[in-house]
């Protein structure tokens, strides 16, 4: 057996496995070893964290991988994200569903993990990875700090047979046990108490079967029949349920819930979790019922961040073993994909080196500077997610949040990762980080917007589909925009334009809010946001339109952010009702005289990342 490597992968999942193929093909000099307990084969069909992929996520596995014939081969090309909010009691197709009207132009995959590790297996291997099976490291005695020594990892089999191996570089991706994490102290608790579980069932589940036939309007929404290939999201105040396909055969449901809504102890066990069910969203239970459970899983209080993930003392946590955010938006991959590129990064670096002085302090920048920006997105990541809960069940306030969440991704980190922004050096890499702050300062200010007004105006069934991206409109574009390579300079422009747009998305979420709450939820609207101070710009041609009985005339010197907003989310509620939006901006303005000033709306409402 090689016991000397460059790295050593404490791991052999999803995050272990990518992250060796994406050193060896990177570094090919580099000689990579994983250290695996499970031995193949494995069964086809598994049940794990993180079957979902999105867009950074699936272009990491697809083209930075190289793995992009394999996916539409042996995976399920996914339909996007799909939600259903309402009346839970009721009829689905009384409850308002929001989605793509068509399979997005840029894909993500339903990902059998089962199969994908399997095969990732035999990938490493071609790509030159030592892969040891039916090891599992039972220590790492990480060299001491400064001292420039090699790392030692302890490995035994279930046998009891002991090795230790030695690296210049141990990256852990050992999942929740997160040895390094824990050895050395660094988990924190990211304020996100939510918990999960969740469980397979035999058979393709379509969303479909949910309605009656009879229902042809509903069903005449579905043009290619393909509902069945999103992640579904059955949604309700304080949770959502999933039901995403995998193409081994299988069906995934997941019960995702804040525990200050429902108390993980209510779903815990199969029969809990069916009788939840059964209480929250009925239709799906009587669906279920009588259907075998193949597995069941649980996390309670799943999210957590670190306080270090990269260390110039040549260690790296990745995937679970480092933070762990949200399901919502299936993110797990992208947290995968961004820590891997920049683990990679930095352990080219340091393989480039002489190893004196301006080498050391060349490497010291660089993981100072990848600490800053992964940790600063897990947190505006956790923003997103953090105390967020009750809009699911916001049948008003819910596709405003999806539109915003998407412009936001597609925006900046998107563009970010597609074009590689992460491979430049950290002096040039300062601009884009100053750019992340705005974005992330942005999106405290929209959560906090979105979160009040679904507290003070959830909204009423309505039983429509909100089509999301919209073709054509501003957000398609967005997303259309990530099929283009661009240079660091042309990726810079870009994201200062997208921006711009960004600004007039927040400020047109708080015009909608405030028409939502009327007169009556300006004063809490304010106190809870404080949203006069934000510097929003409010378009005279946004507030003479709303005013005017003579609209269609004034439609087109409508801002663009209102217009594409009007087209995707429809006319704000209590449109040409009530007060005019100019003059619940001046309520509001009224309501600030008064108020104790403040720099935040709470401990956690204005956390920006370390930029």
């Amino acid at each position: 057996m090689q016991r000397s490597f460059d790295v050593v992968v404490c791991g052999g999942g999803l995050a272990g496995l990518t992250l060796a193929r994406h050193l060896r093909r990177t570094v090919p000099g580099a000689s990579v070893a994983v250290v695996e307990p499970t031995r193949r084969p494995l069964p086809d069909a598994c049940h794990k964290v993180g079957e979902s992929s999105v867009e950074i996520g699936a272009h990491f596995f697809e083209h930075v991988l190289g793995l992009d014939a394999y996916l539409h081969d042996r995976q399920l090309v996914k339909n996007g994200l799909r939600y259903f909010t309402g009346d839970t009691q009721g009829p689905l197709s009384a409850r308002r569903e929001i989605g793509p009207s068509e399979h997005p132009v840029v894909p993500s995959f339903q990902l059998d993990r089962g199969r994908f590790e399997n095969d990732l297996r035999a990938f490493v291997e071609e790509d030159g990875v030592t892969l040891l099976e039916g090891w599992h490291v039972f220590g790492v005695d990480l060299a001491a700090p400064g001292s420039g020594e090699r790392h030692a990892i302890r490995i035994a089999t279930e046998g009891a047979r002991q090795e230790t191996l030695d690296a210049r570089w141990v990256v852990d991706a050992s999942g929740r046990r997160r040895i390094v994490q824990k050895k050395l102290g660094l988990t924190r608790d990211s304020g996100h108490p939510h918990s999960a579980a969740w469980f397979r069932i035999n058979g393709r589940f379509d969303v479909a079967s949910l309605v009656p036939e009879s229902d042809r309007a509903w069903h005449a929404r579905d043009v290619d029949q393909n509902r069945w290939l999103s992640t579904v999201h059955l949604c309700g105040k304080g949770y959502w349920v999933w039901l995403i396909p995998l193409s081994t055969g299988f069906h995934s449901v997941g019960i995702v819930a804040g525990e200050e809504h429902h108390p993980f102890e209510t779903f815990a066990r199969p029969e809990r979790a069916m009788a939840w069910l059964e209480a929250h969203e009925p239709v799906l239970f009587e669906k279920l019922r009588g259907i075998a459970l193949d597995d069941f899983k649980v996390l309670r209080r799943y999210a957590y961040t670190s306080e270090q993930v990269f260390s110039t003392d040549r260690w790296a946590c990745v995937g679970e073993a480092g933070v762990f955010v949200d399901p919502l938006y299936s993110p797990g991959s992208d947290l995968i994909a961004l820590a891997n590129v920049l683990t990679t990064e930095l352990v080219k670096a340091d393989l480039a080196g002489d190893g004196g002085p301006d080498a050391r302090a060349e490497l010291a920048l660089r993981v100072r500077d990848a600490n800053d920006f992964f940790l600063g997105f897990t947190e505006v990541t956790t923003t997103t997610f953090r105390k967020h809960s009750h809009i699911n069940g916001s049948p008003g306030v819910l596709p405003s949040k999806l539109y915003w969440d998407n412009f936001h991704y597609w925006s900046f980190i998107c563009q970010y990762f597609f074009n590689r922004i992460y491979t430049v050096a950290p002096a040039e890499h300062r601009r884009f980080r100053a750019l992340h702050k705005e974005f992330a300062a942005l999106n405290v200010k929209a959560q906090s917007m979105l979160k009040t007004w679904a507290t003070l105006a959830p909204g009423v069934s309505r039983g429509d589909f909100v089509p999301l991206p919209q073709f054509p409109s501003l957000l398609a574009d967005l997303h259309l925009d990530l099929q283009h390579r661009r240079s660091p300079d042309e990726t810079y422009e870009v994201m200062k334009k997208n921006l711009e747009g960004a600004r007039e998305v927040v400020a047109e979420l708080t015009l909608r809010a405030l028409k939502a709450v009327g007169p009556e939820g300006v004063q809490a609207l304010v106190e809870r946001t404080r949203f006069p101070t934000w510097g929003l710009s409010f378009e005279p041609s946004r507030l003479d339109y709303d005013a005017s009985a003579e609209r269609a005339s004034l439609r087109k010197a409508l801002p663009r952010i209102a217009r594409d907003m009007d087209r995707c989310l429809g006319h704000p509620d209590h449109d040409g009702v009530g007060p005019t939006m100019r003059a619940l901006l001046a309520m509001a303005e009224d309501a600030m005289v008064g108020l104790p000033s403040s720099e935040s709306t709470g401990p956690r409402a204005q956390a920006q990342p370390q930029a």
